[in-house]
């Protein structure tokens, strides 16, 4: 990366850390043969205030799955397994399986088993920021084995009651379980395997289980042996005591909400619905350790991506064969952000596909991904939640290697800049009526306010070229239009459409802008 590439991608850094309130962020971009990049932003503990570095260690959550899969490919490919094995041929556990058309190690690796999520991985980080009161039982290894085949398991679990803690549930039957959800005993798949993609961080424990049946030793061991060691990530654990021992570790930060919605400030809210950050205690996972339990650095998910790119090897040790990393990286299933290999995810970034996987464990969150085809790997980490998956934040840096742009390169950041311009509070001719626009999930809501009452209207981007158009549904299911008309030579100096240069029409009202939202960066 040149000088103007590195400036771009610590200017995107910056910026997004401020809005996103990131206390610490770490980045590392590297080619097949080395370094192009890393640097540390902001603090990995605030009270300290001590900074972030790219040696830094954060909790990189479900980055851990693709580190399982390979250390599943090395297996397979010393005959100890075969990724089309029945999950029965290695584990004493009943999934539910259909004897012809059993659940394979394949399915799980792509989360296609049928298996949904069954919040195990939630309990456990929640229990561990003190913030789940739930008393589901999983303390032990034998407590999550029934929690799984109290749901799938074809005789519905350890005596019918779950696993979840409902009393005296037969195979088929509903009743609510101690946590107050309902207990559908072994019935909770949702279709045959390799039918769809469904995320399970309990299948990704049951392959966890699978390399300690084949090796004889226990996951964390194994893997730091023929994986972390032979990359050179000595500092990489699953230990929660080394990493809090460790010089350079984060600080993880929990949001708390202050419970303020999108009301302007004049009408009582914040304006902005800002949350507290507060330091938290690690989540650590014993018992999903597989699904998401290492602890890492950019600087060492930088070397795994530098090992991907060349193709299983890295400074002359092959750690895995080139095959491998084709199986591994090869498209199973499609998911909305794009198809999901084992323990990998394909995208289409800047014109070039990108493998990678986020990970979050609600206090601190990674992205490591590398683009074969551009010849470039990314990684980067925080030590609190922004809210979305740093896949964005990923792709924006990888944007920036390559000299691009990310506002218009990568579709977060187009979508954020246009969001920008539309967010704020409207009023009509004398502010009788008034509105505010404000980000609802991935898209907006309308928050009407007047004399005669208050409206709040979802909307939808609407079909077509126009960026700006879009629509909301009304009682009958019919879509009414809402069109936003953008001066964008206005952009706060004035132009045909006031201050602000955004018009707003929908039934009725003809709106102007009239400030912009408390999060849009001036």
């Amino acid at each position: 990366m040149n000088d103007e590439e590195r400036a771009a991608a610590a200017d995107l850094i910056r910026r997004t850390m401020r809005r996103d309130r990131l206390p610490g962020v770490s980045v590392a971009v590297v080619d097949r043969d080395g370094v192009r990049y890393a640097e540390g932003f902001g603090a990995r503990d605030l009270a300290g205030n001590r900074p972030a570095t790219p040696e830094t260690l954060y909790g990189v959550g479900s980055v851990t799955k693709s580190v399982t899969a390979l250390a599943l490919a090395q297996l397979s490919e010393a005959g100890m397994l075969d990724f089309d094995d029945p999950v029965s041929d290695h584990l004493d556990v009943d999934v539910g399986s259909d004897p012809d058309d059993p659940i394979r190690l394949r399915h799980l690796l792509s989360h296609a088993s049928g298996i949904p999520s069954l919040a195990t991985s939630e309990a456990l980080i929640g229990r561990r920021l003190r913030r789940d009161t739930d008393t589901l039982p999983l303390s032990t290894a034998a407590d999550f084995r029934a929690h799984v085949e109290g749901a799938v398991g074809g005789d519905g679990g350890d005596g019918g009651d779950g696993g979840d803690g409902g009393v005296g549930l037969t195979p088929g039957t509903v009743g609510s379980g101690a946590a107050g959800g309902p207990a559908t005993a072994g019935g909770e798949h949702i279709g045959a395997p390799g039918e769809r993609f469904a995320y399970s961080n309990e299948g990704y424990v049951l392959l966890g289980d699978v390399i300690e049946a084949c090796t004889g030793r226990s996951y964390d061991r194994y893997v730091a042996e023929h994986v972390l060691d032979p990359l050179g990530l000595e500092r990489a654990t699953f230990d929660d005591g080394t990493f809090a021992m460790d010089d350079d570790h984060a600080t993880m930060y929990l949001r708390e909400d202050r419970g303020a919605g999108p009301r302007p400030a004049r009408d009582g809210g914040d304006g902005g619905g800002r949350d507290d950050l507060v330091a938290a205690s690690v989540p650590v996972r014993e018992l999903s350790r597989p699904a998401g339990g290492l602890f890492a650095s950019v600087s060492g998910l930088a070397r795994y991506a530098r090992l991907l790119l060349n193709d299983g090897s890295l400074d002359g040790r092959e750690v895995v064969s080139p095959e491998s990393v084709a199986t591994l990286t090869e498209a199973r299933v499609d998911t909305p952000g794009g198809p999901y290999g084992f323990g990998w995810r394909t995208r289409e970034s800047c014109g070039r596909e990108l493998v990678g996987h986020s990970g979050s464990i609600a206090v601190s969150t990674a992205y490591v991904g590398f683009s074969p085809e551009a010849g470039l790997g990314v990684a980067v980490a925080a030590n609190a939640t922004p809210g979305y998956p740093l896949v964005r934040l990923g792709e924006g840096v990888f944007a920036c290697a390559l000299g691009e742009d990310p506002s218009e390169a990568v579709p977060f950041f187009a979508r954020r800049r246009r969001f920008d311009r539309l967010t704020g509070e409207y009023a009509s001719y004398r502010g009788v009526k008034r509105a505010v626009v404000a980000r609802d999930g991935g898209g907006l809501r309308l928050e009407l306010a007047g004399p005669l009452g208050t409206e709040s209207l979802p909307l939808t981007a609407a079909d077509g070229e126009d960026p700006y158009a879009f629509f909301t549904p009304n009682e009958a299911g019919e879509r009414v239009p809402v069109e936003f008309r953008v001066d964008d030579e206005a952009g706060g100096n004035g132009g045909t459409r006031g201050r602000f240069g955004v018009d707003l029409l929908y039934d009725r009202w003809h709106l102007h802008k009239v400030a912009d939202a408390p999060d849009v960066p001036e």
